[in-house]
């Protein structure tokens, strides 16, 4: 596809994502707090696994693509951009995983079953987060509601798939409160081609290290606990004050390309907010945030057959926090006119070694205790004048990372690399603008200009690996499998959006298209036989669509498309592939709904082309895909409800993600590294009971 063909493309809005469950998509030119925000689809799926946040939003919105880890606990990709590139938060606030390969990515740390709404916002267009580069994705967890009442759930599913949800609220003017609890359990999932898990480690892995101990090979894919709470007290008219809390513990979760499986994954989270409306005429809404998380995760060898070895049998004790607080204000100049300020501040902590098993004895520090210090403050400009709205927004940081530097002196050969280096301060200006014409009632065209920074993160900074080759890596080595580099410069994103949105009779159209021009990205590469780290200049253009059709009012139709294209401006050096990794092919998706409130089903199929890669830093060609998924329910009346569905329905199998280097996967014998298949035909069933 050429660019001349992304004038086709249409912005692709959402579907709803579960029974409860509602995606929105923040038209850019809105803004997270403005008037303009698009709910895009009031529709919900009144059938889906309700398993993992990264496959909901890859099955609802074509411009998301997951990337499989594991059965639960995918990341996210957005405009062919993840991990620190986009802003994944709950209820605003951030969570960070410790795992360096993303076992625990930010989209893991919440359950399907406390989710109200996901909010996707894409571009450079969010100055009141730190690090917004390619866009966000919010989750917004459900509010406790006055009265008493509750919802009890259980679902079931093909490999053994089992989940259980509690939850009861209650209340009345002055105080609302909300508890959850919920319980999962799946075996591992079989591909199209009949493999588990762990036989489509056996058929690729190249190392008998790397493959399961035969008294493992059965072992369930994933156990997970989950607890929130949420507290909202109003004291008067013009106050608000909520508290939450969330716990999660994942156990022994299986992660078959990888090198090692998690036996533990625990996340403890707590926010607050306090809203003050109406305070003087300079003052519309007050807003102080706070929030901490603290995830800590472990990984090892104990289900392997390293683990016989006694030089590879180990864990990688890792744990990340993060605590930030926000202060906004929100004034009005006039009807038309509105200006938000605000302060924003937080601090992350990443921390890990490598354990010797099974005493715990110290191996080697991974990641040498590193603090991330950002301090920001922000304004933002809504305007509507005439036919127009514009909006506009600036963000001024500055961040000081610092790495310990008696954790580095641990590893002798880093002491060398990294002297003098154990700190870096950044100083950073983000800012934006986006102009909308309403030209009709129903019919808009937009423009938006953004700037958004990102600085680079311990694991790139500041990641040791010394080679096992040596039998004591606590002596000098200079060999590296996997190495940070201290010199790197953040990453900049400038960036040019347009877009169009219009109704026509029961057909709504709406559509977008986009230029990123990055600097200094940060792209993970191989030097040699290493992994490292550098700043390279690239750019990802494409488009989304949508076009959604009401035939009556209980049956519509839904087209939506995506694609995106990345290149580098220079090959690597040493290398020849110019085109970026981990850019997601062009996707579609089709479905046929009808709803009439008490009777539901859809029929949808996801069509995915070949992938185009970066075969000079390990991505596989990955065939492209069509997948079929059917999906139904029925309202009883008085609470009970009953969905099912069936994805894959012809047991096709197929692949998402690809093999970049910077995954850290297990090798094939050809060399290649690991791709994992996704599930075959799966079948489920969720029972409700709402009082």
């Amino acid at each position: 596809m050429t660019k001349k063909t992304l004038g086709l493309f249409l912005l692709c809005g959402s579907v709803a994502m579960a029974e409860t469950v509602t995606i929105e998509k923040m038209v850019v030119e809105g803004g997270a707090d403005s008037e303009t925000v698009k709910n895009i689809s009031k529709d919900e799926l009144k059938a889906t696994r309700q398993m993992d946040l990264g496959e909901m939003l890859f099955e609802t919105l074509p411009e998301i693509t997951h990337v499989r880890a594991s059965g639960v606990g995918n990341d996210i990709i957005l405009r062919g951009q993840k991990k620190d590139n986009i802003n994944v938060t709950i209820d605003g606030a951030k969570v960070c995983g410790a795992c360096p390969n993303r076992m625990d990515p930010p989209a893991m740390h919440v359950s399907s079953s406390q989710i109200e709404k996901v909010e996707v916002k894409e571009g450079p267009f969010d100055v009141a987060n730190f690090g917004s580069l390619a866009g966000a994705v919010n989750v917004v967890t459900k509010d406790p509601k006055k009265g008493f009442g509750g919802e009890i759930s259980a679902t079931g599913g093909s490999f053994g798939y089992q989940k259980g949800t509690v939850m009861v609220e209650g209340g009345n003017d002055l105080v609302q409160a909300l508890a959850g609890y919920s319980s999962e359990s799946s075996d591992q999932y079989e591909d199209g081609d009949g493999k588990t898990l762990v036989e489509q480690v056996d058929a690729i892995a190249s190392s008998n290290d790397d493959k399961y101990l035969t008294s493992e090979k059965d072992r369930k894919a994933f156990t997970r606990t989950s607890q929130w709470a949420k507290l909202a007290v109003t004291p008067t008219e013009k106050q608000k004050l909520v508290l939450n809390y969330f716990g999660d513990s994942a156990d022994d979760v299986l992660y078959p390309a990888f090198g090692m499986d998690a036996q533990v994954d625990k996340t403890t989270m707590f926010g607050a907010k306090y809203e003050m409306n109406d305070l003087s005429s300079l003052s519309e809404k007050v807003k102080l945030e706070y929030y901490s998380s603290l995830v800590e995760h472990e990984m090892g060898t104990e289900f392997r057959n390293a683990s016989t070895n006694a030089m590879k049998f180990r864990t990688h004790a890792v744990d990340a926090a993060i605590s930030g607080l926000r202060l906004e204000n929100t004034f009005p100049v006039n009807e038309n006119h509105k200006v938000v300020v605000g302060l924003d501040s937080s601090l992350r902590n990443w921390n890990g070694n490598c354990e010797s098993e099974p005493a715990r004895t110290l191996k080697q520090v991974r990641i040498p205790d590193v603090d991330t210090k950002n301090s920001a403050v922000y304004a933002k400009l809504q305007s509507i004048i005439g036919k127009y709205t514009i909006n506009a927004g600036v963000r001024y940081d500055q961040t000081t990372i610092d790495a310990n530097k008696d954790r580095i002196a641990l590893v002798t050969p880093a002491v060398a690399y990294y002297s003098g280096k154990e700190s870096n301060d950044y100083t950073n200006m983000s800012a934006n603008v986006v102009a909308k014409y309403n030209y009709s009632e129903k019919s808009s065209v937009f423009m938006g200009l953004g700037q958004s920074v990102r600085v680079p993160d311990a694991q790139e900074l500041y990641f040791i690996s010394v080679s096992d080759i040596d039998p004591d890596p606590l002596v000098t080595n200079m060999q590296f499998m996997r190495q940070g580099n201290p010199d790197l410069n953040p990453t900049i994103n400038q960036e040019v959006d347009m877009g169009y949105e219009g109704a026509f009779g029961a057909t709504s159209l709406k559509a977008t298209v986009f230029y990123s021009k990055l600097t200094d990205y940060i792209y993970a590469h191989k030097e040699g036989m290493n992994l490292t780290f550098d700043n390279i200049d690239a750019s990802i253009y494409g488009g989304d669509l949508k076009v959604e059709t009401f035939w009556d009012d209980a049956i519509s139709t839904q087209l939506g498309m995506a694609y995106q294209k990345g290149t580098k401006d220079e090959a690597l050096d040493g290398q020849k592939d110019k085109d970026l990794a981990e850019i997601p092919p062009m996707k579609t998706r089709l479905a046929v709904k009808y709803d009439n409130t008490v009777h539901f089903a859809m029929l949808e199929a996801i069509n995915a082309a070949n992938q185009i890669t970066d075969k000079d830093n390990g991505e596989q060609e990955i065939d492209g895909y069509t997948i079929v998924n059917l999906k139904g329910g029925h309202d009883f009346g008085n609470g009970i409800g009953v969905n099912v569905g069936i994805d894959n329905l012809t047991d096709q199998t197929y692949a998402v993600n690809n093999a970049y280097v910077g995954r850290g996967l297990i090798s094939s014998t050809t060399g290649d590294v690991m791709v994992l298949n996704e599930p075959g035909r799966y079948v489920y069933a969720t029972v409700s009971y709402k009082f």
